[in-house]
């Protein structure tokens, strides 16, 4: 999946982590993923954010 955006909406992070938006915001919530709130209950994120942090997860599972 190529990403040209910079910021993500929810529904794109989840099929970024094939997951549902409810995981997206439960690790907002723990604060693993940073969200930018634009008001009106419209949350974006910063595509660089979202990838290093899918990246990390990535080098984790090689270290196992």
């Amino acid at each position: 999946m190529t990403i040209t955006k910079e910021l993500l909406t929810r529904k794109d992070v989840a099929a970024l982590f094939q997951c549902s938006t409810l995981t997206v915001i439960r690790l907002e919530d723990a604060g693993k993923l940073p969200a930018i709130r634009l008001g009106a209950g419209s949350v974006r994120y910063k595509r660089d954010t979202v990838l290093n942090y899918l990246n990390s997860l990535e080098m984790k599972c090689d270290e196992l």
